[in-house]
């Protein structure tokens, strides 16, 4: 058999097993979602239910929170988003493009403050947002959020911009560009398959985020997250509005994908035209 072949079916197997340990946990998670309360306790497990049910979906969308905190999630990822890349795209870019002595160093301690984990920061930011009296509004769960985006849009766009060639800068600065005027013209054309990229990423950072809205936010500002364990109690665990409710919020982070998905391509194409 050609090595190809062997090369291309161990690979195609990798895959199918790498999918499978990914999606499974997805696929019980949707079968629970129309299971009655009776078969999630069956034993042994059963995948399918032998009756299909939208009670669970009934209660998660009967609840009066849902709306806003539904509401409060997209606002709450849109901002720390778009902060992000505010501020991620410049400091990428002065990173990539400037040959600063300690480049190297500024570059790991950015990257630090993505790799230390988020509970040793919950205090700090839950005793700075009293001092300041924010306690209970958008604007520390935002922060919060971008804190940990920034470091992570810097890392991913740096990549992006070393890849460019200086020259192409320098021929667009010869011929009577500024050098934000050759930035914004030609450079980032170029790397919006890796804005594309990052704003994902980054998103699903702030919209995933649990334990800062836990803390941060107030009964008007909470987020799908925190909604999702309020069906977890001291007497029991209702396990099929929950699946609902996890299944609901997964929804629009998986549009999202697809809308920026589109917007990869044509990222590439105008890249490849530039």
């Amino acid at each position: 058999m050609n090595k190809n072949i062997i090369i291309k079916i161990v690979s195609l197997i990798i895959v199918i097993i790498a999918l499978i340990w990914t999606l499974y946990p997805l696929v019980w998670i949707i079968f629970s979602s129309f299971k009655a309360p009776l078969e999630q306790f069956t034993i042994p497990p059963k995948w399918i239910p032998e009756k299909f049910t939208l009670r669970n979906y009934k209660i998660f969308f009967s609840n009066a929170e849902f709306v806003r905190t539904f509401f409060n999630s997209v606002l709450v990822t849109t901002s720390s988003t778009i902060l992000a890349l505010i501020f991620g795209i410049p400091a990428a870019y002065g990173l990539a493009r400037f040959n600063w002595k300690h480049a190297n160093l500024l570059s790991f301690i950015i990257l630090l403050a993505r790799m230390t984990p988020p509970v040793v920061m919950v205090l700090p930011f839950f005793l700075i947002s009293r001092y300041l009296n924010l306690s209970g509004t958008y604007i520390p769960i935002i922060i919060a959020c971008s804190f940990f985006s920034v470091p992570f849009a810097v890392w991913m766009m740096q990549g992006f911009f070393s890849e460019i060639p200086e020259s192409l800068e320098e021929a667009a600065r010869i011929d009577g560009c500024t050098r934000f005027e050759a930035l914004t013209k030609i450079v980032l054309p170029l790397v919006l398959p890796g804005i594309s990229a990052t704003s994902i990423l980054c998103a699903l950072i702030s919209w995933n985020e649990f334990l800062f809205a836990l803390v941060l936010t107030g009964q008007e500002t909470r987020t799908l997250p925190v909604l999702v364990n309020m069906f977890v109690s001291e007497k029991n665990v209702d396990w099929g509005v929950m699946s609902a409710a996890a299944l609901i919020t997964v929804i629009p982070m998986i549009v999202f994908g697809l809308l920026v998905q589109n917007n990869l391509v044509k990222g590439l194409t105008v890249g490849s035209e530039k």
